[in-house]
């Protein structure tokens, strides 16, 4: 399997969507649709790639902030949450409550669990439970690349700050689960550049 990563980023949060594909079959993922999803939608045009699903690596506004727009434009594709935020996007329950109401309310919510496999056509994810800036935040594994959403950025890591964040189990989930990984395994996070496993153990001064 030959895997593409491709990038966009809205101009309010900085926040990440990856297009994810499988250049063989044209097999495609969404992970995380930010403010400004017509960015990924012409980008899987642009590719003709077959969008095969959309994960979210958790329900914070601006990673669900365009689900309906790619509903609209990929069709009636399962949107993979963990059971944790499963009620964010199934009935419109905010995640944040001091952060308000929100409109995002979907179909077809599928589970991303802890040690499961995630398989949207010829793809197939490792999925990592990594709750701490958020109850159900999960990275991503695939072939030799890992999206971490908000836990673990280039030399950062996730807000704690929130009601429903715990600042002790994100340091425990970077440890024991990301930073276990091999050093060369390429870290694709929810704001920011791309890194290693390697070099955040190494230099990320939250985690030395």
């Amino acid at each position: 399997m030959s895997i593409r990563v491709e990038v966009t980023a809205d101009r309010r949060f900085a926040t990440n969507s990856y297009l994810v594909e499988d250049d063989e079959t044209h097999d495609a993922v969404v992970i995380d649709s930010n403010l400004e999803p017509d960015q990924i939608i012409e980008l899987a045009r642009r590719r003709g790639a077959n969008v095969r699903a959309i994960l979210l690596t958790h329900t914070d506004l601006d990673h669900i902030a365009g689900l309906h727009e790619l509903l609209e434009a990929f069709g009636p594709i399962p949107v993979a949450v963990h059971d944790a935020e499963r009620e964010v996007v199934e009935q419109g329950k905010p995640l944040r409550r001091e952060f308000g109401p929100i409109a995002t309310r979907v179909d077809g919510v599928a589970r991303l669990g802890e040690g499961e496999a995630f398989k949207a056509g010829s793809l197939e994810f490792e999925v990592l439970h990594t709750p701490g800036h958020s109850p159900g935040g999960v990275s991503l594994k695939i072939d030799g690349y890992l999206f971490t959403g908000d836990a673990l950025f280039a030399g950062s890591i996730g807000r704690s700050d929130f009601k429903n964040s715990d600042s002790a189990a994100l340091l425990e989930g970077i440890r024991s689960k990301l930073l276990s990984q091999q050093d060369d395994l390429v870290v694709y996070s929810g704001h920011g550049p791309a890194t290693t496993i390697g070099r955040e153990r190494q230099m990320n001064p939250f985690l030395t």
